[in-house]
């Protein structure tokens, strides 16, 4: 497999891309990159003198914010279908797909592939696929809904947050999220984050009526 050094400039994201990575992660691999560089080249495809990215789009916009000139890359002939279906392929291994663009995607490859033949070549089995077309009941405004749904499911992603706590201080905040809790409507998914949310509201409510007191 040859690997070709081409200008960052030639260079051009696909229209399709489902995958979004959280900001954090971008931030460790922006360093990762700026202190090691690339692990691995992008994969691209040629469209006459420019070239389209098929895996590594989050890699190659980090390179072309360092300043970087060229970068190593992986060329394919791919038609439009395969570089979808390899894109698909290898998104599944980084990231998450913002659901609205995967359906999008999945979409446009049923138009010339069949259900059955796409479960056998992506990460997801026929149900699922089917799952995903159904999300595409939408209004005529379709392009600027994925673009939102991206925006929102990025904004929304789950967060870890860590803290290092004394047993008598896990002990209070257990009881605080107990009691939060009970007040919430039965079924409340993820209860926990849900309740102790709640108490932060109401703490910084209180402080604001102080202040204004």
């Amino acid at each position: 497999m040859d690997i070709k050094i081409l200008k960052i400039e030639q260079i051009s994201p696909n229209s399709y891309n489902p995958n979004v990575i959280q900001e954090d992660i971008m931030a460790k691999l922006r360093a990762e990159i700026a202190h090691k560089g690339l692990c691995e080249p992008i994969i691209v495809r040629q469209a006459g003198d420019t070239y389209t990215i098929v895996d590594g789009e989050h890699r190659w916009l980090i390179c072309k914010e360092l300043g970087w000139q060229e970068i190593p890359c992986i060329v394919q002939d791919y038609d439009d279908s395969e570089a979808k279906i390899k894109t698909l392929q290898l998104n599944y291994m980084r990231g998450f797909p913002v659901p609205i663009r995967l359906a999008s995607l999945i979409h446009d490859l049923n138009k010339e592939i069949p259900l059955e033949d796409l479960a056998r070549r992506l990460p997801y089995d026929e149900p699922q696929l089917m799952n995903n077309l159904e999300l595409l009941k939408l209004p005529e405004d379709f392009g600027m809904e994925i673009e939102r749904q991206a925006m929102e499911d990025s904004n929304e992603m789950p967060m870890v947050v860590s803290f290092v706590l004394y047993k008598n201080q896990v002990d209070v905040i257990e009881q605080a999220i107990k009691i939060a809790g009970e007040s919430l409507p039965e079924g409340t998914k993820n209860l926990k984050a849900v309740a102790l949310e709640k108490i932060c509201t109401e703490y910084v409510a209180s402080q604001l009526v102080k202040s204004e007191a």
